[in-house]
């Protein structure tokens, strides 16, 4: 554990790697940012890129895809933007994808200096990623528009995002192309569509509300923010 941020090693692998769990951050995320973008995962907003070490030590900052905000953290990140407190990120938003598909991100950062401490920065970024509220996970997930919107034949106007982008991975898997090609006359794809799809991209499907999960962690994460709404809306109710 390094006491001063000059001492921390750049770790330069994020954007598009793979999140499987929450212990997989420390892989990848540098010892000042990891608290931070520890209490993002567990408030399922996705993080994408961080940079807090010695070689970079003048701005110690976390990105957040604004797109994957739900709408209340939306509100927030948009006042903590007018308030001077958070900025809009322009310079790495592309880096996930060619297209620029999953537009701009959500900076979070404080002026940090070599002789600072890991404690110190750690704590800053924390409070910062601390006005950000619990939400239901908007990423890894597919929706049936989604899934009409992402087949070249559909010339639609693309309005929602997901990460990582399905075209991309149906397009480099020629069967699970083939398997999932099922639109047509611009109809989103039901049930059984869906179900197919998930087979085909080895992903899990759920009945209960229609979509399609990237993993265990995925659902396991959407599953208990609705336990979480659920209790709230209980305790709500014998309050009354």
């Amino acid at each position: 554990m390094s006491e001063y941020l000059r001492d921390v090693k750049k770790i330069f692998d994020a954007g598009n790697a793979y999140v499987s769990c929450r212990d997989d951050l420390a892989k990848i995320i540098e010892e000042p940012c990891l608290a931070a973008c520890r209490a993002l995962y567990d408030k399922n907003i996705l993080t994408y890129w961080s940079s807090s070490n010695g070689d970079s030590p003048d701005y110690s900052f976390i990105l957040v895809r604004y797109e994957f905000l739900g709408k209340n953290n939306k509100y927030i990140a948009d006042k903590m933007v007018r308030d001077g407190v958070f900025s809009i990120d322009r310079v790495h938003e592309s880096w996930n994808s060619d297209m620029n598909q999953y537009g701009h991100g959500i900076c979070i950062g404080t002026k940090t200096n070599s002789d600072m401490r890991v404690s110190e920065t750690s704590q800053k970024l924390f409070d910062l990623a601390s006005k950000f509220a619990y939400q239901d996970i908007k990423y890894n997930i597919y929706t049936p528009r989604y899934l009409m919107q992402i087949f070249p034949f559909y010339r639609g106007e693309r309005t929602e995002y997901c990460f990582p982008d399905l075209g991309v991975l149906t397009i480099n898997d020629r069967n699970a192309y083939n398997s999932v090609r099922f639109i047509s006359n611009g109809k989103l794809p039901g049930v059984s569509e869906m179900q197919r799809a998930a087979r085909a991209i080895g992903w899990i499907f759920n009945p209960s509300d229609g979509l399609i999960y990237r993993d265990d962690e995925t659902l396991r994460r959407h599953n208990e923010y609705l336990q979480y709404q659920k209790n709230i809306s209980i305790h709500y109710e014998h309050k009354r």
